[in-house]
């Protein structure tokens, strides 16, 4: 399978180098290669992109400021000289963050995990695709999981093993019966992945599963072998959810 690739960077050195890389990579195919993230943009609306290479530090509109513009993203791999955007890179969704000047070795090593994230991606999507039978939207399963990224791999959360979720910052804490996972994430987002009718949030720094909970304690939820506050402003809301006698 071929992966069509798109090159972003004001630096004409830096532009030749990653052409280079991609023409030694039989399976990659280049898109087309800009100096700046509006030409970019153009080129993401009109052709069909698997992976783009990504500087940060242009002028007038910023690598993430394409980033951010994008509703539906291709694998993002951002190359730059600065280390301190890395955070807000992953938070955007970046796939990997390449620091100049980079080897051809380590730029394989984040194409590799561009093309697993497209394979892991397209065979989710199979496996929910109808197949040529009529089954209605009721019979579709509805998805029981999701994948985080931690440690250069993927891992697989069930939604029925996390205890609860714990914002940490720019990161979240996802406690799960085995172990906890730390992730570059918001609180927010998390609540739009994590299915309603089990999760509820209980503070700002909190959510928990609902059908996990032991008891409430006062102003406090037990959950495993934790006590965790519930905040004024969801007080109400998680009260009048609860069944009582």
């Amino acid at each position: 399978m071929q992966y069509r690739c798109l090159i972003v960077d004001d630096e004409r050195p830096a532009l030749k180098l990653l052409t280079a890389y991609l023409e030694k990579i039989p399976h990659l195919e280049l898109a087309a290669a800009c100096e700046n993230g509006l030409e970019a943009m153009g080129v993401l609306q009109r052709e069909h992109v698997d992976i783009l290479f990504l500087d940060i530090q242009m002028p007038d509109f910023t690598g993430l400021d394409l980033l951010r513009s994008l509703q539906r993203k291709p694998q993002v791999i951002l190359t730059t000289a600065y280390r301190d955007y890395a955070v807000e890179g992953f938070a955007l969704s970046a796939t990997d963050y390449l620091v100049k000047p980079f080897s051809l070795e380590r730029f394989l090593q984040g194409v590799n995990k561009a093309i697993e994230q497209i394979r892991l991606k397209q065979s989710n999507t199979d496996a929910v695709s109808p197949k040529a039978t009529d089954i209605t939207a009721a019979d579709q399963p509805e998805d029981d999981h999701f994948f985080v990224r931690t440690n250069y791999k993927m891992e697989k959360i069930v939604f029925a093993d996390i205890q609860y979720v714990e914002s940490m910052r720019e990161y979240v804490a996802i406690h799960t019966h085995e172990k906890r996972y730390v992730i570059h994430q918001t609180m927010t987002n998390m609540e739009k992945e994590l299915p309603a009718t089990m999760f509820m949030r209980i503070h700002r720094s909190y959510i928990v599963n609902t059908k996990l909970i032991k008891g409430v304690n006062g102003n406090q939820v037990m959950i495993a072998d934790q006590q965790l506050p519930i905040g004024a402003s969801y007080r109400q809301t998680f009260f009048d959810s609860l069944r009582t006698l």
